[in-house]
């Protein structure tokens, strides 16, 4: 798949996450043409058939999914980036709608729609939820696929390192002060609703309510300040 030659994905991978394994199969159709760059504080040993690849590495950063993402970002040699969750993993249309955006340019943040491959059947009330957040708010979360132009994430300043939480929603903050687009690719990536089970989908889902209200008052809050001082 020649489109993948633009881009260069990042993985994110925490101390004891084994979820990009099954991330890797999912990738394997465009092994040979993109750029892999999986970061984190632990080495990771990969299986044969994804080894002796030149464009396949693994950088070790400091804990914390900002600072690997902005280390490994600046690390890329390609022009177009694209970060996935270590325990994303695709559907039938996901390569192919970013094939079909490749072929167009890649204007502002671009994102997928997004699904859950498990956890309870209330998981359902997020789905809606996701898409009427990143849809019609234009909020999309990092578990949706951020991909960019590097020139355009450097414009940004990355993820924002020192937040406590919430860096891939305070970037999306940043693309919209500064008139970016931000855009849903027509494919969809699934992720794991873990946290909903261990922590309770009720509970889960009113902190992640509650946080992104109160995280997105704030931005809102600090934008008008800033183009009052602009004015």
């Amino acid at each position: 798949m020649n489109f993948a030659k633009k881009i260069s994905i990042i993985v994110p991978v925490g101390q004891s996450d084994e979820s990009w394994r099954s991330l890797l199969s999912d990738l394997k159709p465009i092994r040979k043409s993109a750029e892999f760059i999986f970061c984190g504080p632990k080495a990771l040993e990969f299986p044969e058939d994804w080894k002796n690849f030149s464009n396949v590495r693994f950088l070790r950063t400091p804990n914390g999914r900002a600072r690997q993402m902005n280390f490994a970002a600046a690390q890329a040699s390609r022009d177009v980036l694209w970060f996935l969750h270590a325990d994303s993993k695709f559907t039938p249309d996901t390569l192919s709608s970013l094939k079909d955006l490749m072929k167009r340019e890649i204007k502002g943040v671009h994102f997928f729609n997004l699904g859950f491959f498990d956890g309870p059947p209330w998981m359902v009330i997020n789905t809606l939820g996701v898409w009427f957040r990143s849809h019609f708010l234009k909020l999309p979360f990092g578990d949706q696929g951020f991909l960019m132009e590097k020139s355009l994430f450097e414009k940004l300043g990355g993820f924002p390192e020192s937040a406590p939480f919430g860096e891939d929603h305070l970037l999306i903050w940043k693309a919209h002060e500064l008139g970016s687009p931000v855009t849903p690719i027509s494919g969809k990536l699934l992720t794991s609703a873990r946290k909903y089970v261990s922590q309770g989908w009720l509970t889960t889902t009113c902190k992640h309510l509650y946080l992104t209200l109160a995280q997105s008052k704030q931005e809102l809050r600090r934008i008008v300040k800033v183009k009052k001082g602009i004015s």
